[in-house]
């Protein structure tokens, strides 16, 4: 009798073992944000016994290069991360699983719309996202009450326009004689996302929706590159690269800094930075735009759909954005509404001091060829910057190159 129950014991769990799905995970993220992500996968894991998740991390360098070859070949990762801003490229080319049928109404209902609708693509739900990450202000509090920035009661002054931020800069780097006012790098912060909040907030919009064509208003892409050119030639900030704007800012070098919400992953952790972050100023009169991306869960397109694997993976990334207060201790902003206000979130480190970013987010259109653009953007804001072009010529190359990319 007890080896009969041995026995039925031993088929009972071999049964459920091979009743297991695995699914494979491609991710892209290090450090702390590899850590937290590869945390929430145990977490998974654990509380799904029925489902296991195995991730690889693969360089973020290489990542689509090898995610494009995998799906050409036919053996792509069961879920995989993707930007937002990529979903209409590979939806377009048949490489990503519809997930209409596999996420809950419930879910969708709960996230912030402007996000939710940018995965979509030709009416079909291609990604699920799971944070955005938005362009902040960061303020060192030491080299600002230094300078005298400071109100009655002694607390730093807070920019709430340009005008005001490009006047506390400029104390500070005088009074103080600072190498710059604000430090940033000169590539993707201020040829993509800095001209995304600028161009915005001027009124001006990538994508027509009576028309449903992409069309740059050329006026108000001058006036924002005549608005970032004057950030150098005033002398408040220089050309530099990512690592050495970090290095001014992290070693009390800077007042004021451009960045995105993910350093908020290690600043806090810094010894001897006071800092603080707050929201982008605003041009007065509109309202606080501000360019934000976003990562996304993706299924992509296998040669044969495996229901089991879809419907696992389905659960595995519905899962991941319900927990997303934890992935936030990266310093990205929750998409969920329910978890945006949670006390999960708004009690970590300063979430309350840009939090509300999420109201005004601007992120790239939901057309193919974007990618292509957004790297122009780059290479043309480079050049604004470092007076190789004007604004008026970048305004002609930027306008006629998404005519060329986008609507043709």
């Amino acid at each position: 009798m007890k080896r009969l129950l041995v026995v039925t014991l031993l088929l009972a769990f071999g049964l459920l073992a091979l009743a297991k799905t695995t699914i494979t995970v491609w991710t892209l993220f290090s450090g702390g944000e590899g850590f937290l992500v590869t945390e929430l996968i145990n977490r998974f894991n654990a509380e799904h016994p029925d489902i296991e998740v195995v991730e690889q991390i693969v360089e973020w360098g290489q990542f689509y290069n090898k995610l494009t070859t995998a799906v050409a070949a036919g053996d792509p990762p069961d879920v995989s991360v993707m930007h937002l801003i990529l979903v209409p490229d590979y939806a377009s080319r048949g490489a990503l699983t519809p997930l209409d049928k596999y996420i809950s109404k419930e879910i969708l209902q709960d996230y912030v719309p402007e996000i939710l609708e940018k995965a979509y693509y030709d009416g079909k739900l291609y990604a699920l996202p799971f944070d955005t990450h938005p362009m902040v202000l960061y303020y060192n509090k030491k080299l600002l009450r230094q300078a005298g920035l400071v109100d009655e009661k002694g607390e730093v002054l807070l920019p709430k326009t340009w005008d005001e931020l490009l006047s506390y800069a400029k104390q500070a780097k005088e009074k103080l004689g600072l190498e710059v006012g604000i430090s940033s790098e000169i590539g993707a912060m201020m040829g993509d996302r800095l001209f995304t909040t600028y161009y915005a907030q001027l009124g001006g919009q990538f994508y027509d929706e009576k028309t449903k064509t992409v069309k740059l208003d050329p006026d108000k892409v001058k006036k924002t590159y005549e608005f970032i050119r004057s950030l150098y030639t005033s002398g408040i900030m220089k050309p530099m690269d990512y690592p050495t704007a970090e290095s001014l800012f992290q070693n009390n070098q800077s007042p004021f800094h451009f960045n995105g919400v993910w350093v908020m992953a290690l600043y806090p952790t810094l010894e001897g930075l006071e800092f603080g972050v707050t929201r982008l100023p605003t041009i007065p009169g509109s309202k606080p735009y501000t360019w934000a991306g976003s990562h996304t869960w993706v299924i992509p397109k296998k040669p044969k759909d495996d229901p089991a694997k879809i419907a696992a993976a389905a659960k595995f990334i519905e899962w991941f954005a319900r927990n997303a207060a934890e992935w936030a201790k990266a310093g990205h902003l929750p998409v969920l509404k329910s978890v945006l206000n949670s006390e999960a979130f708004l009690g970590l480190p300063m979430r309350k001091d840009y939090a509300n970013v999420a109201e005004y987010l601007v992120s790239s259109p939901n057309v193919k060829g974007w990618l292509e653009v957004m790297l122009k953007m780059f290479e043309i804001g480079e050049a604004v910057i470092l007076g190789k072009m004007t604004p008026d010529e970048a305004t002609k190359e930027l306008v006629n190159f998404v005519k060329q990319v986008v609507e043709d």
